[in-house]
């Protein structure tokens, strides 16, 4: 769409149509899983609004729809948090919110991309608050956060609120094969596992250890679901071990137990990781359906924590333990 990856095309097609209405509003939460395609529907966004055609914004011929899709246009700002921070600081907020007083360079919009936001501190959210309650004519700020909830009140009631869902996944693999022809025999196995998040499928992608990682994840995955309390320290050296590759390991726990789950519930047809779905059933026999639900809570509240920087030892430990006491 306007050659951007685009999954949600009718959601931008209302805001690209606001835009030549000159009826955009001065800030936005664009919320979704990360990977989900917010990003890039924020940036063709901002390509629409500082396009010198608004008519037919974003044309992609002016200069500054080059220099839009070429990430070099100085009246588009991306705000994320600093090298080595964990989160956005209110000193970063501020400068924001000073330069935002600034006016544009080059055209008739300034936009703020702020990813993500939900890592602002809510000493930089309340600093944020100045320029949303008296926002210059020329500025946009769009917020990308996974969870709107993890925002300030005050903060979204002054925001139009759009949610990005999971893509569809017939959608998903016409991109996969697009990007990927060679992929045709296996695409539906991938798209299965990115669960409507292209970025996930992206990684996955382009992760060379993607398979013996895999093999590695589910032959842990007894030490996770074991009833030994010393377990949970093999699951968190091999956490470290794998460091890099955390989150990815936390999908494949994830993926596994889903299907574990659908298993019990005699939905074999919809598992994902039907090569393992031997080893997968007679796991399934022996462990309690509530014990189930139990993990596969904790996996995504670890997955949550992780993104939040907790360390990966503490997260692992807490997951694994939750997981033997509750379970």
């Amino acid at each position: 769409m306007y050659g951007y990856d685009i999954f949600h095309e009718d959601i931008m097609e209302n805001l690209i149509n606001n835009v030549r209405r000159d009826e955009a509003r001065h800030a936005y939460i664009f919320e979704g899983e990360r990977g989900v395609g917010s990003y890039e529907a924020a940036q063709l966004f901002a390509a629409a609004l500082v396009c010198e055609n608004k008519r037919n914004a974003p044309c992609g011929v002016c200069s500054s729809c080059l220099m839009a899709s070429a990430d070099t246009h100085p009246d588009i700002l991306y705000i994320k948090p600093s090298d080595g921070k964990k989160n956005i600081s209110v000193e970063t907020i501020r400068s924001v919110v000073s330069d935002a007083y600034t006016k544009p360079y080059e055209s008739g919009r300034k936009v703020y991309i702020i990813a993500y936001g939900d890592d602002m501190n809510e000493q930089a959210q309340n600093a944020f608050l100045k320029v949303l309650e008296e926002p210059p004519e020329y500025a946009v700020f769009v917020i990308l956060a996974e969870n709107h909830e993890a925002l300030l009140q005050t903060v979204r009631s002054r925001c139009v609120q759009i949610r990005f869902g999971p893509v569809d996944n017939d959608k998903l693999k016409a991109w996969l094969l697009k990007k990927r022809p060679d992929l045709s025999d296996n695409s539906d196995f991938y798209v299965k596992y990115a669960g409507g998040i292209a970025g996930r499928a992206e990684q996955i992608l382009n992760n060379e250890s993607f398979v013996p990682l895999r093999m590695a994840a589910f032959e842990q995955l007894e030490n996770l679901l074991s009833t030994e309390l010393l377990d949970a320290y093999k699951i968190s050296d091999f956490l470290e071990e794998n460091k890099d590759d955390a989150d990815l390991i936390l999908t494949f726990w994830q993926s596994f137990i889903r299907d574990i789950m659908l298993l019990q519930n005699d939905a074999q047809a919809c598992i994902v990781n039907s090569d393992y779905s031997d080893k997968l059933i007679r796991m399934s026999n022996g462990i309690p359906e509530e014990k189930i639900i139990i993990a596969l809570e904790e996996t995504v509240t670890a997955q949550k924590m992780r993104r939040r920087y907790v360390s990966l030892h503490t997260l692992a430990v807490r997951m694994a333990l939750m997981i033997k006491r509750k379970g």
